[in-house]
């Protein structure tokens, strides 16, 4: 289980990288609620690689259905 502040981190970078306030967004959040879209999904995975220092690739997330499975692969490689 992903640790609070690691959920925090995905949740504000999921946010930055849709355009969405992080409030709106739950580990429960889909990627298709938060619209898709392989240039956000590049993005993100961009700026986990820069701000927390983890590679997950885009095939990676593409596969995934929510933002908690994310929060829980970024908790895998920190």
């Amino acid at each position: 289980m992903a640790t609070e502040e690691t959920t925090k981190q995905v949740l504000a970078l999921v946010a930055t990288a849709y355009g969405k306030n992080v409030a709106d967004i739950t580990v429960d959040t889909t990627f298709d609620e938060l619209g898709g879209g392989s240039m956000k999904m590049i993005a993100l995975t961009s700026t986990l690689e820069n701000e927390l220092d983890v590679e997950v690739t885009i095939h990676e997330v593409m596969k995934m259905s929510t933002v908690g499975e994310l929060v829980e692969r970024v908790e895998e490689e920190l």
